[in-house]
């Protein structure tokens, strides 16, 4: 990066040299000169601890939203339509299924709980692979018209207290039918025909069914309780797809009515965890300045002489530049290396610190999610800084004058 500024500036390969060869001496420093190399070198390390912990901590918040996104919205509907409204051309290149969904109350003998109810059809699911996996016990393919069986999350099943081949009872809250006890909601007893897992709150908050089945529980045709399922490939591209579906009035519901907070906190965590390390990032870019205004009163008579040898303002200028930027060049590119070595090996690394996370993420550890992009613009972010924060005490030291530096010398 130095050296093709240096050629931008139309400058030789002998004048580079004399330059680097210069701000190298210059770092080295005398011995009564060590506190500002020093400072220097601290700098550097304070940028390479920086970079580094700015990458890791990226990188494992990558994971953690990647978990979320798999765990969660896998089983969430990405975004839903009218049964009667036509396909726009946005969501053309999109899988669909149809899909009922209604609050409900589930009744065992012993407890209640409320869910989200999913009708579904099993054959027309393009998750339904997905979902067969996730399957701890039963069977989705359980879910045909009439059987009236429901396939229901762990969380569920613990709240209720009830296991594959047990009965309860369904409870359609917006659902009213009238009896010789005034009106009720319309109820029904379904099978557990299965329970899934999805290790998220998921578990607790959706229940399948056969889409003919609910919509019998609702007592309504299907195809007035009915909607289009669409399955998005990326679900976190839906705010770019909102806005273009929003401009050709389209109505639609997407999965941010359920955990559009949740998915927005984490983004808030992770944007501030990243201003925080970057803040200790432009502090040690803060210590270049520092040290390299302390290095140019120290070199004053240095630089007098080498000005009166010929050395040019604009070299002057290059040689702190250079200087500087050496250091936190160097220090992000270490720092680069240390991250993506560290976000690697961090479940290893904690286990042989005694903070062993496996145990709180499902016997896998820290989820981490390097990308190569995000690596890419921290280092040169950090690079960038580092430059800039050489040039105030680079353009002080260019305006030394030799007589009045060398004048008690």
């Amino acid at each position: 990066m130095i050296s093709a500024f240096f050629k931008s500036l139309g400058m030789s390969v002998a004048s580079m040299k004399l330059i680097g060869f210069i701000a190298w001496r210059f770092s080295r420093g005398a011995k009564q000169q060590r506190f500002a190399s020093f400072v220097s070198w601290f700098s550097t390390l304070g940028i390479t601890l920086g970079v580094a912990a700015l990458i890791t901590v990226i990188s494992v918040m990558n994971g953690f939203e990647q978990q979320l996104k798999q765990r969660i919205l896998n089983l969430v509907p990405h975004l839903t339509l009218a049964a009667e409204q036509p396909i726009p051309p946005q969501l053309s290149g999109y899988a669909h299924a149809p899909l009922v969904l209604s609050e409900v109350v589930l009744q065992s003998t012993s407890n209640l709980h409320a869910a989200m109810m999913q009708g579904i059809d099993v054959n027309a699911q393009a998750d339904a692979e997905l979902l067969r996996q996730k399957m701890l016990i039963g069977d989705l393919d359980a879910l045909q018209p009439g059987s009236y069986k429901v396939v229901i999350g762990i969380g569920v099943a613990n709240a209720l207290g009830v296991r594959l081949g047990d009965n309860i009872r369904l409870l359609a809250t917006d659902r009213l039918v009238y009896t010789p006890l005034g009106e009720m909601p319309s109820q029904r007893n379904f099978q557990v025909a299965g329970i899934f897992e999805f290790a998220a709150e998921v578990d607790k908050q959706f229940i399948l069914v056969n889409q003919q089945d609910s919509a019998r529980l609702l007592r309504s045709p299907l195809t007035k309780v009915s909607q289009q399922r669409i399955y998005l490939d990326d679900p976190f591209k839906i705010e770019t797809l909102a806005a273009s579906l929003h401009k050709a009035g389209v109505e639609f519901q997407d999965w941010r009515r359920f955990y559009g907070e949740l998915f927005a906190a984490v983004k808030m965590e992770k944007n501030m965890m990243g201003m925080l390390f970057c803040l200790i990032i432009a502090v040690a870019a803060f210590n270049i300045l520092s040290s390299l205004v302390m290095m140019v009163g120290e070199k004053r008579s240095d630089v007098a002489i080498l000005q009166t040898l010929g050395l040019s303002r604009a070299k002057v200028v290059m040689v702190f530049v250079t200087q500087g930027a050496w250091s936190g060049c160097v220090g992000a590119a270490v720092g680069a290396l240390s991250g993506y070595a560290l976000s690697a090996n961090i479940n290893p690394v904690m286990s042989a610190l005694g903070l062993n996370f496996a145990a709180n993420f499902g016997g896998t550890g820290l989820p981490v999610v390097l990308r190569s992009e995000q690596i890419l613009f921290i280092t040169t972010a950090a690079m960038l800084l580092s430059i800039v924060a050489t040039i105030y005490p680079a353009w002080q030291a260019s305006k030394i004058h030799p007589a009045e530096a060398l004048r008690y010398e």
